[in-house]
């Protein structure tokens, strides 16, 4: 089913003016309705979150179509002020209502940036309005109001969509713009000659009610035999696989992992996929150049991860991801590559990388790289500060692999494109060992937030003591203030400017703001190698370097289907949850595992909390294994997932892997980041 970005933004605002007019009498009647039950409040409208202006890049018909929407947003507004004030002033209506005056959506949660709304309406994870009206829980099956209220729970393959159940899942989850979809894309990252041919997989979670069907693309043709399709069972030694039926579909409540590519002559130190693979070569590129990557598509909603190598400790290089479905992707990006490079493996080819993925054919990317682009096969070299556009069909991916990083430099495409971050091979410091892949989709400019809670992963049992790892924050727009809690770390940033990267080390942990929602930036978090002097230094072992997204506050969801690897001996969950804005306490977070968290610490707001699932030689934690979960709350919470090995257990030392759980990715800022020289 097309999404929003598939139709020109001039035909859309067109549409929006025919369509919005039939509305007005039904919406009209409704919110003069909920005005006359509203009691004034006393205070002054809010004025409307500012526009921002340094977006020249819009061609002429996005301008066209935001100027359609911006004045049937006002036509709409004039309406329901009136209504309003006819009941009891200006002042109520727009506290009751300000989802109708904003552009947003009263159904999926999406917004239409650019119109002069006020973003801080936009409920984002819940998929709804934080004004008074129906919206979509983040598991898509439940009908919620403005305080998060169950009011209907969709039956069978029922969805929520709109603020209303229906009955198209895909849909749904496509309108929710989430990590929730049913059109995913995974590309094999640049990884160390040795690595070559490594095994690449994705796994998907069945988050749905009813089985889920897989279909696995390359290169526009569907790939026959779905032998390469699997479902685990158990975990560690005991790991077995069970096929997957294609008829019958991914049951309820089950992982598939799905073994994409694997070279049958590749490096011989690491593991074979453990089934045979979609595609029996090597699938990624080796430095800068252009690749063909893998499309998975689902009738159903999922969630995607995909980790290179797949094997656990044996792989020893391992990285994983966070994969958004194209209902979450944009056509407007910081780059971001994973970290600076390596200095004891450079002389084996680790360096930063960058990809960047077309889904559909005439796909032009332009980039204004922060330092030059070197070149490679296919590739124009660019000089620093000069745009430079690539032209990309469906499916092709450019990768740009080199020594100095692009990290901050805009990206602006033509039509919605995905955008990783990567490493061929970490070592965090740079100069210490081992050195891992590295890999991570980034979210676009859109979903940026500026408010993000900074909690690491727990403590190794190797730690000498508390563990002190670097963070990175990259900033967005010029003149961002930064605000730590409780305080800011030595080396933290106080202003960022656009592009700007800022490293430092803490323990943790810290919750960081931005003035407002116009000044968003981004966050990421590391785990050191596992050599790191603050483990014991040489031959410690435990974990080694990862890379993770921090997922902004106002991303959080309600609910997480994630997927464990049962390779990995050390599994551990970092939790952080933010009051109800009903009734400004905390909500229990319930993991299927273990019931409702305990062991919450204050940080600013929120609360954050860990858990172990498994433990030292595959123990498991209580009644928690690794594999599938479910974890969800009433209010909106984040998740990130961490795994690591050491000599606790059999050849699991020195690998780790991490990911956000999942995300919602609405527009929550106004923010766009032309490609324009300084």
């Amino acid at each position: 089913m097309p999404g929003p970005r598939d139709i020109e933004d001039a035909t859309r605002g067109r549409y929006q003016v025919a369509q919005i007019f039939p509305r007005f009498t039904n919406t009209l009647a409704s919110v003069t309705a909920t005005c006359a039950r509203a009691r004034p409040s006393g205070h002054s409208p809010r004025r409307p979150a500012a526009v921002n202006t340094r977006s020249p890049f819009r061609s002429a018909e996005a301008w066209y179509g935001a100027r359609m929407r911006s004045r049937s947003a006002v036509l709409f507004a004039a309406l329901v002020l009136l209504a309003c004030a006819g009941s009891l002033g200006l002042s109520a209506c727009s506290a009751t209502r300000k989802n109708e005056l904003t552009g947003s959506s009263n159904g999926s949660g999406s917004s239409q940036s650019g119109t002069g709304g006020d973003l801080s309406s936009i409920s984002v994870g819940t998929g709804g309005s934080s004004a008074c009206g129906l919206s979509c829980s983040g598991d898509l099956k439940k009908v919620v109001d403005c305080n998060g209220e169950v009011i209907e729970t969709c039956s069978g393959d029922g969805a929520c969509l709109d603020g209303g159940c229906g009955n198209d899942p895909c849909g749904a989850a496509e309108a929710s713009k989430s990590s929730y979809g049913c059109d995913y894309w995974a590309i094999k990252p640049d990884l160390l000659n040795d690595g070559r041919g490594a095994c690449f997989a994705a796994y998907v979670a069945n988050t749905w009610s009813s089985p889920v069907h897989i279909d696995v693309f390359r290169q526009g043709a569907k790939i026959p035999n779905n032998a390469f399709i699997v479902i685990p069972q158990g975990q560690g030694q005991g790991l077995g696989y069970a096929p997957y039926d294609p008829n019958g579909g991914l049951p309820v409540g089950e992982v598939a992992i799905v073994f994409l590519s694997r070279e049958p002559m590749g490096f011989g130190g690491l593991p074979d996929c453990p089934a045979p693979s979609a595609f029996p070569g090597e699938s990624g590129v080796a430095g800068t150049g252009r690749g063909q990557a893998f499309n998975i598509k689902t009738d159903r909603p999922v969630v995607a991860y995909s980790i290179l190598p797949y094997g656990g400790g044996p792989s020893a290089a391992t990285s994983a991801s966070l994969l958004l479905p194209t209902s979450a992707w944009d056509t407007n990006y910081i780059a971001v590559n994973a970290y600076q490079q390596s200095v004891i493996a450079s002389f084996a080819g680790a360096q930063p990388s960058l990809d960047i993925l077309a889904y559909q054919d005439g796909t032009e990317v332009t980039v204004l790289p922060k330092v030059a682009i070197l070149g490679g096969s296919n590739v124009a070299a660019a000089a620093a500060n000069t745009p430079v556009t690539y032209q990309l069909k469906a499916g092709e991916y450019l990768q740009i692999s080199q020594p100095a990083e692009l990290t901050g430099s805009p990206i602006q495409a033509n039509k919605a494109v995905g955008v990783w971050g990567g490493a061929s091979c970490l070592n965090v410091p740079v100069t210490v060992a081992a050195c891992d892949s590295a890999h991570q989709q980034i979210p676009p400019v859109k979903a940026l937030g500026n408010r993000y809670a900074m909690v690491r992963y727990r403590n190794r049992k190797t730690a000498i003591a508390e563990e002190s790892p670097p963070w990175r924050i990259i900033g967005a727009v010029d003149g961002t203030t930064l605000t730590f809690t409780p305080a800011a770390p030595p080396g933290a940033p106080g202003v960022l400017g656009q592009g700007q990267v800022f490293e430092f080390n803490g323990t943790g942990p810290y919750f960081v703001t931005s003035q407002d929602k116009d000044h968003p930036f981004y966050v990421a978090q590391y785990m050191t190698g596992a050599d790191d002097p603050a483990l014991g230094g040489f031959g410690a072992g435990e974990g080694d370097p990862e890379w993770v997204n921090v997922v902004p506050v106002d991303q959080y969801l309600d609910n997480y289907v994630f997927f464990t690897d049962p390779t990995y001996s050390e599994t551990s969950l970092v939790v952080t949850r933010q009051k109800s804005k009903k009734s400004g306490e905390f909500a229990d977070v319930t993991l299927d595992c273990a019931g409702p968290l305990t062991g919450w610490q204050p940080l600013g707001d929120l609360e954050y909390t860990r858990i172990d699932l498994v433990t030292g030689d595959f123990q498991n934690v209580g009644n928690c294994s690794n594999g599938r979960h479910e974890i969800s709350s009433a209010v909106a919470f984040g998740l990130t997932v961490w795994g690591w090995g050491g000599y606790a257990s059999f050849m699991t030392q020195y690998v780790s892997y991490a990911y956000p759980a999942g995300a919602s990715v609405q527009s929550i800022n106004e923010v766009v980041i032309p490609p324009t020289p300084d």
